[in-house]
């Protein structure tokens, strides 16, 4: 008989042979200030004109809210640590710069694919009913993924790892069964400002705290109407996204041995969304 223990080693097992690079349970339950820190950022307004996210913020707030039913989430990520410095173009003001996400297939179709495959040998193996989500529905990806323990909410907001850096795509396994949760991950970033002093726009107010009406992949990608003028200069030649908080924090550096001692990278990236 499979034990729940030796189940959720072979769940990491599977979902390493499908290209995930790291894998963590948590509760349905898991994270539960994410709402009211939601709230509170849509509140001041600091989402701009991504009025979906209001929309459906009671789901979004609360796996359970979203599906009753659900147990147990199962995170994912996926790398996609560029073989190259992000920053390289910096100073080619004749060339457009484009988000490291942005520049293969669609992370959408690479994930879900992965995610479906891992989702189907699951059912074979325990049953249960489950759903899978990357970046499509009102699902909290990074808060959930650190009490998933696979990484941590940076600074800057997105999830970093301490072996992948802050080059991680995220997908959800939302399911009925009751799986074995593992330990939330704890803060790394110190005293580390690096990704606060990096951004051209000023768009962290704060540390963990981002004004999406000031970040360059907000206003690139998601911001339906003109850049306002006071962003132009700042924005330089980026055309589409901006990798800056990512690509100077130190956990990268992590990121490019695993990439030297032959890692594998999808190349995709995260959500354009801030």
């Amino acid at each position: 008989m499979t034990t729940n223990k030796s189940l959720t080693a072979a769940i990491r097992l599977q979902a390493e042979a499908l290209g995930f690079v790291a894998c963590g349970i948590t509760h349905a339950d898991a994270a539960p200030e994410s709402a009211a820190r939601l709230n509170e950022w849509l509140a001041s307004g600091a989402h701009g004109d991504m009025g979906w996210m209001a929309e459906r913020a009671g789901q979004r707030g609360s796996p359970q809210a979203l599906w009753p039913e659900a147990k147990s989430l199962i995170m994912l990520g996926m790398s996609y640590a560029p073989p190259e410095d992000p920053m390289r173009l910096a100073g080619e003001a004749g060339i457009g710069r484009i988000s490291v996400y942005a520049q293969g297939q669609d992370y959408h179709d690479i994930v879900k694919k992965a995610l479906k495959a891992l989702a189907r040998w699951l059912v074979a193996e325990a049953g249960g009913d489950l759903k899978v989500f990357v970046d499509t529905a009102p699902v909290m990806e990074k808060p959930l993924a650190a009490a998933a323990g696979i990484g941590w909410q940076g600074k800057h907001s997105n999830v970093v790892s301490h072996e992948h850096g802050s080059w991680l795509l995220l997908g959800a396994i939302m399911t009925t069964l009751e799986l074995e949760p593992d330990p939330p991950h704890p803060d790394r970033c110190g005293s580390c400002d690096a990704c606060q002093r990096a951004c051209p726009t000023n768009a962290f107010p704060a540390p963990y705290r981002l004004d999406a009406r000031r970040c360059i992949s907000y206003l690139t990608i998601e911001h339906k109407g003109p850049i306002p003028r006071e962003f132009r200069e700042a924005i330089g030649n980026r055309i589409y996204g901006c990798d800056d908080c990512l690509a100077v924090c130190p956990w990268n550096k992590f990121a490019r041995l695993r990439r030297a001692r032959g890692a594998g990278c999808a190349r995709v990236g995260r959500s354009s969304r801030p």
